[in-house]
């Protein structure tokens, strides 16, 4: 891993350039992020924000014929060192996109899906952690009594909410949200 730096940004970001085949979505991008604050991205429609944040928890390793060049670095390491194990960083680092996907299956299963993933199995761990991030996403008095409802038969903005729930409920240290989620 690449050795730690001595700043304080919880992501450093340097010389980033990313593209998927010739189109250049990012250019040579430096970028300090502080850590325990609201950091805010914003430009207009295709200015690779959205990028930027696949970019920040390695989503676009998945799409093919795609090139970067530059460092991520996240508390002074790379996120791209090949010691680097990508589901535990993804742990660290939730998203929520701009639109709302939920996960096939109810509303408990949605909120668990990553925890299980996690390893966690212990029930009351996954209660609690399916209520603490419904409440933190403002969803739980609207769902409380129907969680093994169909994550589907929410309306729009309450799936947007579970998703945030989602991510919150497995407490990265990290939360980035694409528009519009951001509001």
């Amino acid at each position: 891993m690449t050795e730690p730096t001595n700043h304080r940004a919880k992501f450093s970001i340097r010389k980033l350039t990313f593209a998927f085949g010739p189109k250049v979505a990012l250019r040579e991008i430096n970028l300090e992020i502080p850590p325990n604050q609201v950091t805010v991205v914003f430009g207009p429609s295709q200015a690779g924000k959205s990028v930027l944040l696949r970019t920040l928890n390695r989503l676009n390793d998945l799409v093919e014929g795609t090139a970067m060049q530059g460092e991520v670095l996240l508390d002074g390491h790379s996120i791209y060192a090949p010691d680097v194990d990508v589901v535990t960083l993804r742990r660290r680092i939730g998203i929520v996109f701009a639109l709302p996907i939920p996960l096939p299956g109810t509303i408990r299963e949605n909120m668990r899906y990553g925890l299980k993933l996690a390893g966690v199995r212990d029930q009351g761990r996954l209660e609690e952690a399916t209520e603490r991030g419904l409440q933190a996403a403002a969803l739980w008095d609207e769902v409380k009594d129907r969680l093994d409802s169909s994550a589907f038969a929410l309306s729009g903005g309450q799936q947007q909410r579970l998703c945030l729930a989602r991510a919150l409920a497995q407490e990265p240290e990290v939360i980035l949200l694409d528009n519009p989620t951001s509001g």
